[in-house]
């Protein structure tokens, strides 16, 4: 017998969810269909329909090795892990007819971790207090999600799996929001990082700008977009590493989990600015052709996103996350000089290296490194993408989150990824410790910022003028 209390009746299927505070909650979705054994590396593929889904508990995250956990980042939870992770999980503050405002937050993780599942959002309480529908999917992540076996698998020549993930789930959430009080035809799509860059890349997808109607992009660009002679390099040497040879499906698909996360870990570089220059070693959005036929940025200029009203955001002081987490190593002279060569040719080094001396005189060469790696990956990404965005006669809005922890923290400054939590509101403070260094000034930031959110959602502007809005 169906349950009139929890139970929501979509085109879809019968959801039954729960209550979780000042809203109810549906979690675990399935959107697609499981993308297990010939599905591994195939494109999503449409969930079954009709029944009753018992959508009380989360579903399974992507597999991942996530990061060392720090004493600074958001507080760890148990969740479970599996291939089948095409899920999503939705907050209403009721299942009505009320045509609520959507928005659709992609969680992010260098492309290779995070989950819809776990983190400082808390997906409730922002959804209660502002009258609107919150959507989180999980996506495939790491080589399952990005690795481009085209060249070597023909009949795997849709690179951007974990885009298409995406995709999915936004016609799953055209269909059948209605069903749980949002509205169809306003569905704000946000990202964090590798969310933001994998949302962006539906700017240059033949269908992808159609899926929304506003967005709201963290620290995550349309740019950084890979070569398909890139992205095969780094499939040569996953599956050279693997002993496949190119077209044994059969090896590919028998390829264990463990297996696939060790080997797209030797890889893949940990430091940001071998994974984040030309020719580094990363997975990410390969311009294959047939997933993705335009480059994003590209498409922009060209007005393929005219239509949506677009938030572009980043923190002052993005780089210095990987400094703070070890993964940058030693920095001198040297060190950084090939640093730039990385970006900008040899020829630039020079120059380059005198103009940051004479900016940050004193200064030691890592906290020189991370500014220029701040600068060139982030501050300018912001300001081109906006361009882009303007070009194609569109609107174009970008912020600086400035806000800054207190006490033994403040090292960190505005690092990456500090923003997503106030984003939301801030909800779940106690699960941010860099928020509880200054519980006053940190609200206050918060507040600032998920209503402005909220504007963007209900009116398709932030509600500020001066540009970039700096929050601090």
């Amino acid at each position: 017998m169906p349950d009139t209390a929890t139970d929501v009746r979509a085109p879809q299927a019968t959801y039954r969810g729960r209550a979780d505070g000042a809203a109810r909650a549906f979690l675990g979705i399935p959107y697609a269909a499981p993308p297990l054994g010939p599905l591994r590396f195939r494109p999503p593929q449409p969930a079954p329909r009709g029944g009753v889904v018992d959508a009380t508990r989360f579903g399974h995250a992507p597999v991942q090795t996530p990061p060392p956990e720090t004493s600074f980042s958001i507080l760890r939870e148990e969740q479970s892990y599996g291939e089948d992770c095409l899920n999503l999980n939705l907050w209403t503050p009721a299942a009505d007819t009320a045509r609520r405002p959507v928005v659709v937050h992609l969680f992010g993780g260098g492309f290779g971790y995070g989950s819809a599942n776990v983190g400082h959002l808390d997906g409730a309480a922002f959804a209660a207090a502002n009258d609107v529908v919150l959507i989180r999917p999980n996506v495939r992540t790491g080589a399952l999600g990005f690795l481009h076996l085209a060249d070597h698998f023909p009949e795997l020549d849709q690179t951007n799996r974990s885009m298409l993930d995406l995709a999915a789930a936004l016609r799953w959430t055209r269909e059948n929001v209605a069903a749980f009080g949002g509205d169809p035809d306003n569905i704000t799509l946000a990202g964090l990082s590798s969310g933001a860059f994998t949302a962006a890349a539906l700017f240059g997808t033949r269908d992808g700008p159609a899926l929304f109607d506003k967005c709201w992009l963290m620290s995550g660009y349309a740019t950084r977009i890979l070569p398909p002679e890139q992205a095969r390099r780094i499939t040569e040497d996953f599956l050279g590493r693997a002993g496949i040879a190119p077209g044994d499906m059969t090896a590919l698909e028998a390829l264990s989990v463990e297996d696939i996360l060790r080997l797209q870990a030797e890889v893949v570089a940990v430091n940001l600015a071998e994974r984040s220059s030309p020719g580094g070693r990363t997975l990410g959005i390969v311009l294959d052709g047939t997933s993705l036929d335009r480059h994003p940025e590209l498409a922009m200029r060209q007005g393929a996103t005219r239509h949506i009203p677009l938030v572009i955001g980043r923190t002052r002081h993005e780089a210095r996350l990987w400094y703070a987490t070890g993964r940058m190593g030693e920095v001198d002279e040297a060190r950084f000089r090939a640093t730039l060569a990385r970006f900008e040719g040899d020829a630039a080094v020079d120059p380059l290296l005198a103009q940051w001396n004479e900016a940050m005189p004193g200064a030691s060469w890592a906290a020189k490194e991370e500014a220029y790696l701040t600068d060139r990956i982030y501050r300018q990404a912001t300001a081109s993408n906006a361009e882009a965005q303007r070009q194609g006669g569109g609107r174009a809005w970008t912020y600086e989150f400035a806000w800054e922890p207190k006490g033994p923290h403040a090292w960190l400054g505005a690092a990456h990824g500090f923003d997503e939590a106030f984003v939301y509101g801030l909800h779940r403070p106690e699960r941010v410790p860099v928020a509880q260094t200054d519980p006053d000034g940190a609200a206050r930031v918060a507040a600032e910022m998920e209503r402005a959110l909220v504007n963007l959602m209900r009116e398709g502007d932030p509600g500020w003028e001066a540009d970039p809005k700096v929050f601090a």
